[in-house]
């Protein structure tokens, strides 16, 4: 099956529900865009702030989509995410940044899967 448009933004609420109902968290936004970039979900988990890459794939090997979480891929989600917190006045809140692997059979789940550098990521 091709990847299309759909096919992401239905990953994207799967993995939403997921993580709400696994780990507790709660949806702040989904599709977040600014100048920067997008960021597909920002959760909120107990005080930290989470932004969530997710990576929807039909067919793929485990990890494939994970994999695809380039550095700059990152930076743009780094960007985005310092927009938010500044938007938000919330620059003095912890903050991760997870990537979540949809596929058809399974989740791969990486919870703080990076931490850019920078003033507001320490």
């Amino acid at each position: 099956m091709k990847h299309t448009y759909e096919t992401g933004l239905l990953g994207e609420d799967i993995a939403a529900e997921w993580l709400e109902q696994h780990y507790g968290m709660r949806l702040l936004e989904s599709r977040y865009k600014t100048k920067a970039g997008e960021i597909d979900l920002i959760m909120l988990d107990r005080n930290a702030v989470v932004f969530v890459e997710v990576k929807t794939r039909m067919t793929a090997v485990p990890g494939m989509g994970i994999a695809a979480v380039t550095p700059q891929k990152q930076r743009r989600i780094a960007r985005a995410a310092t927009l938010y917190l500044i938007h938000k006045e919330w620059l003095n809140r912890p903050v991760r940044f997870d990537v979540i692997e949809v596929r058809p059979d399974d989740m791969l789940y990486i919870p703080n899967a990076f931490q850019p550098g920078g003033i507001f990521f320490r």
